[in-house]
């Protein structure tokens, strides 16, 4: 694999030589959106490197960093935002979940191929009791019941030890 120093000149297409691109060139939320493993190389192709950097735009989007964005990358940057914007412990991802009759999958999996849309995984979160809900600053709280009234018992059954039961 190429390093630094063996950069192909050719115009990025397929079987020409690509263009590398230098890693530490990248953003920092770049970097974290690569493999963690490059196999020794410090260089990437420039078709890689220009993907990650529309990729990292995107995570920013949604208020992600390079300290965030590692436990996220399963889904997709709108889903996982909408997670983390409620404060769910990215950990549940791995939970198993059985959308539509097949088999249990990661709820990673289900969310990122569209088996169970973000809002009712969060909503099955929080009915499991995996997560509390969280209402986010702009949404209203839920409104609360109004008190009710307690009356006092009354029992109306005769007390077992009573000679009317004997």
């Amino acid at each position: 694999m190429p390093t630094r120093g063996e950069r192909g000149t050719g115009d990025g297409s397929r079987g020409s030589g690509d263009r590398f691109v230098p890693v530490d060139r990248l953003s920092a939320l770049a970097r974290a959106l690569l493999s963690d493993d490059l196999g020794g190389r410090d260089v990437v192709p420039a078709r890689l490197a220009n993907r990650v950097t529309e990729q990292a735009d995107e995570w920013a989007a949604h208020g992600f960093t390079e300290d965030t964005v590692r436990p996220w990358r399963e889904l997709p940057p709108e889903a996982a935002g909408y997670l983390a914007s409620r404060g769910v412990d990215p950990a549940v991802l791995s939970l198993s979940v059985s959308p539509g009759g097949i088999g249990p999958v990661p709820l990673a999996t289900a969310i990122a191929a569209q088996q169970i849309p973000v809002q009712r995984a969060y909503e099955l979160l929080v009915l499991t009791g995996e997560h509390p809900r969280t209402p986010l600053a702009d949404e209203p709280a839920a409104p609360q019941p109004p008190p009710r009234a307690v009356a006092p018992v009354v029992f109306s059954h005769v007390p077992a030890d009573s000679d009317t039961c004997r």
